[in-house]
């Protein structure tokens, strides 16, 4: 049984659930299918595929992360981020609206499903290391901007451009502008409203007249859901069909198999895009459900949310949907709402079912304007304001990487956009890595501490200098450290000793070996012995393998203290 729930934690749940859980998970699942509905299908729309691709998509993905994902409450469908990715990646090969372009953003899943898969395989969970805070930050604040501008055609009521970047989605715009469609800009800016107000007074007004929290979550955040039925309702008595772009006609089918084989050269022509997908997906999906799993003082598995995140996309992309994500409006709501184990998932998945084959004709006079209205408003919750204003605050080299990620994606595109940011972030690392911090320190008022010369009163000595490096030892930063040491030794006359102490030192590469050995040897012919303090367990055990710990002359102490009285013994 243990080995069932660690590869199904549908196990896990299940064997402790109650009775009594089941109305919180109805619940859940319903209050979140208001949400899911407008929002599948503007992303789907924003994704340049057919409305019914966004409802299948989220249909499989539900299903397949409540088997086999870790966390209790992450709604997974389609997002926004994600949504614009696909558009971007798809683009390349064939044109929005296209057979051969859903069929493409179909294979994108599937590829994104088993790259995901794949770093299981392999243990490589810590793949989001490689995406630090200033590049995420960066990238998702300038996707927001790419999304709001892209939907500014829908709102407008004109054709679409065949560019996705901010200048050409612009430039179109002003060339179409003759063609604006008052209706549809209208629609659009109503909606807009309606979505704000709901976020922003609904929540008071409900509580002043004594709703629950729950409820009133629910109703503030199921604004495009009413946006969507009063735009219907416009739409279809007011005979407006035909007047601006709608939807349109959505299958009554059920999710069916679709898949028709991927060739190796398919593959090999996806893998990047799908690679850059896997790491915002498992991004996104585990920030999101672990904030959320820690109210609770539950836990997620990243592993298993590699194979929950990989069978989600695999199965959303085998029944015609793209690649999808953990939603944190969604989760959020799911969450609010009661929700205790995925069978909430399972429930939203069923009415979506439900509302596929029997209200799906009710989103045939759906306006466009309506979805483009929808995605902006979950576009401009992605611009963090206060974070990007703490990152310049705080960092320099933080602010370089934002700076340089965001106008990377807004010019060259999401995928250019990131490999630029992590690039950037890396040569901004190694740059600092080659400089480390290193200070010279003396004894703290005759205790057993050793403090910073330039920041404390402490005693310092003139036979012994005592330099403790605040990095480890390898390529980027010997030469940096070699050239500090042997500086201070040319400036010191009387000095017989140096102490490295390494409490910041966790490993030491082969060229740091390399200067130790040289550095070591070079100060001998001046009269000057090397020890090293406080060196951690690790890095001992490497050494004492090694010449250099055979024939050094000088030391390794177990604490700064004890190397600086052992010395200055010596000179006594």
């Amino acid at each position: 049984m243990l080995f069932l729930r660690r590869i199904f934690p549908i196990f896990d749940w299940l064997s402790v659930y109650r009775r009594a859980d089941f109305a919180a998970d109805s619940m859940a699942g319903l209050i979140v299918l208001f949400i899911t509905v407008p929002q599948v299908i503007a992303y789907a729309f924003l994704a340049g595929l057919p409305p019914e691709a966004g409802l299948y998509a989220a249909i499989l993905a539900l299903v397949c992360y409540a088997v086999f994902g870790s966390s209790r409450t992450l709604a997974v469908g389609p997002t926004a981020i994600i949504a614009m990715m696909t558009l971007e990646a798809t683009s390349e090969f064939a044109s929005p609206g296209t057979e051969f372009y859903a069929e493409m953003a179909m294979k994108l899943g599937l590829v994104t499903g088993l790259v995901l898969l794949l770093l299981r395989v392999i243990n490589f969970g810590a793949v989001i290391s490689f995406l630090s805070h200033a590049v995420v930050s960066g990238f998702i604040t300038a996707a927001a901007i790419l999304i709001i501008a892209n939907q500014l055609p829908a709102m407008l009521g004109v054709s679409s451009p065949a560019g996705t970047d901010v200048l050409a989605v612009l430039n179109h715009v002003v060339k179409e502008i003759g063609d604006l469609n008052l209706v549809s800009l209208a629609v659009g800016l109503g909606s807009l409203v309606l979505i704000w107000f709901c976020r922003s007074y609904l929540a008071g007004w409900l509580s002043s007249r004594g709703l629950s929290e729950v409820w009133v979550g629910a109703l503030t955040k199921s604004g495009p859901m009413y946006a969507v039925i009063i735009a219907v309702a416009v739409v279809f008595f007011g005979s407006l069909g035909e007047n601006l772009p709608i939807v349109g006609y959505i299958p009554t089918d059920l999710p069916v198999l679709r898949f028709s084989g991927i060739s190796l050269t398919e593959i090999q022509m996806l893998l990047p895009s799908a690679l850059l997908i896997a790491m915002v997906v498992f991004m996104e999906s585990t920030s999101i459900g672990a904030t959320v799993a820690s109210k609770r003082r539950e836990k997620i598995e990243p592993n298993q949310e590699l194979i929950s995140l990989g069978l989600a996309n695999v199965g959303a992309s085998i029944v015609g949907g793209f690649p999808v994500a953990g939603s944190f409006a969604r989760t959020v709501i799911n969450f609010h709402a009661g929700a205790v184990s995925q069978l909430a998932s399972l429930i939203t998945a069923a009415l979506l079912i439900v509302t596929l084959v029997w209200l799906a004709g009710f989103f045939h006079y759906l306006p466009k304007s309506v979805l483009a209205a929808i995605i902006v408003i979950s576009a401009m919750q992605l611009l963090d304001w206060h974070g990007i204003k703490k990152i310049f605050a705080f960092s320099r080299t933080d602010a370089v990487t934002f700076s340089v990620t965001f106008l990377a994606v807004l010019s060259l595109g999401v995928e250019t956009g990131i490999l630029t940011g992590i690039s950037i972030s890396f040569v901004l690392l190694i740059r600092s890595s080659s400089k480390p911090h290193i200070a010279v320190v003396g004894r703290w008022q005759g205790t057993e501490h050793f403090r910073n010369i330039l920041r404390h009163e402490v005693e310092v000595f003139e036979k012994v200098l005592a330099v403790r490096i605040d990095e480890s030892l390898y390529f980027v930063n010997t030469r940096y450290i070699e050239r500090f040491i042997l500086n201070k030794v040319a400036d010191s006359p009387d000095l017989e000793h140096i102490l490295l102490i390494c409490t910041a030192t966790n490993f030491i590469d082969t060229s740091g070996l390399e200067m130790l050995e040289l550095l070591s040897e070079n100060l001998e012919e001046v009269g000057v012995t090397l020890h090293l303090a406080e060196v951690k367990g690790l890095v001992m055990d490497k050494l004492k393998q090694t010449e250099f710990y055979s024939r050094m002359k000088g030391e390794i102490f177990f604490t700064t203290d004890i190397a600086m009285k052992s010395l200055l013994d010596r000179n006594d």
